[in-house]
């Protein structure tokens, strides 16, 4: 299907044959005796001239009672096939799939085994009104984002089934852009009053330039509002200093949108949430669970979330290594 800017569903929940595509998920967890947990699950996959397609997996999972967050990744080969409408990811014994209305993910890691089930709410949202943003410098994403997931399912901790329940997120981008220059903060939330919102706040890497600041607001029961660069204000509250990289991070933050007059603090649930482990992608970032408070429109709001931030560690993406065939 060609495309005119603008992302077509329920084909493009499918895999395209683009220089980059991700399939993100993140979500919060709870079990009946009140544990609570976060992961983050993305798939990487790059179509290449060869007619094969490398994919990368990153997890990252927090067990909130432990104050523990556990990261990990595979990686494999496949051939470059496209689908339309619904995608299946397996890497190794880690899955992911869906078709817009439910989406199944399965991973384990130490002595967690995860396996759940996720049921979109709401309709996609289309970032940028249509789903196609412009990133200057790096190009011209895809991006559309599936904002209220119920999830349901079973972790299993060193054999012992529990069964959760909790909400989700899901983002999927695509096209033919790069993340060699740029770094960014992002950031999700489902708040009390059955909103949600997503802001991302992009800029160059070499100089911390702004590239590209914007945002969608999602009402519990209307359609999505695009929010310009000169509705958001995001503020950190403090600093981090990662032991393993060295890279200093914000580390809480202040959110305002000043067309809905509201105005957040958002405190990450565990501050060493830093992704540095991948051997495949030089790329480290810190992604992690974040509760926020505040009020909108003078009514109080809270609600949960993730912060994504890239850019604060120096990487190179001149060479990247070939994750290595699967038998």
């Amino acid at each position: 299907m060609e495309h005119d800017g603008v992302v077509r569903l329920p084909h493009d929940e499918g895999v395209h044959l683009s220089p980059l595509e991700w399939w993100y998920f993140n979500g919060h967890l709870a079990t009946v005796d009140g544990r609570t947990f976060s992961y983050h699950f993305v798939t990487f996959q790059s179509a290449l001239s060869s007619g094969l397609a490398p994919r990368v997996v990153q997890l990252s999972w927090s067990d909130h009672g432990e104050d523990l967050h556990l990261t990990a990744e595979q990686a494999t080969v496949s051939t470059t096939e496209s689908s339309s409408g619904h995608f299946d990811l397996p890497t190794n014994d880690w899955r992911m799939s869906g078709d817009g209305d439910s989406y199944e993910l399965s991973f384990q890691l130490e002595n967690y085994v995860v396996e759940l089930e996720a049921n979109s709410e709401k309709p996609a949202v289309l970032h940028h009104g249509g789903g196609l943003v412009d990133l200057g410098i790096a190009g011209k994403t895809y991006y559309y984002s599936r904002t209220d997931l119920t999830t349901s399912g079973t972790i299993s901790i060193s054999g012992i089934p529990n069964s959760v329940a909790g909400t989700s997120w899901m983002d999927h981008q695509w096209g033919d852009f790069t993340i060699a220059n740029i770094g960014w903060d992002w950031l999700s939330l489902n708040l009390d009053d059955g909103s949600d919102l997503m802001v991302s706040v992009v800029w160059e890497q070499e100089d911390g330039a702004d590239i590209a600041t914007y945002g969608t607001y999602i009402p519990p029961d209307s359609s999505p509002v695009h929010l310009p660069s000169d509705d958001i204000s995001l503020e950190p509250t403090g600093i981090w200093t990662s032991p393993k990289t060295g890279g200093v991070y914000p580390m809480g933050w202040t959110l305002g949108i000043d067309s809905l007059a509201l105005e957040l603090a958002m405190v990450p649930a565990i501050e060493e949430s830093e992704f540095a482990i991948s051997e495949i992608i030089p790329v480290v970032y810190w992604e992690g669970s974040v509760a926020a408070a505040g009020s909108k429109n003078g009514a109080a709001v809270s609600g949960n979330g993730f912060v994504e931030m890239v850019g604060y560690v120096h990487f190179d993406l001149s060479t990247l290594p070939t994750p290595p065939a699967q038998p």
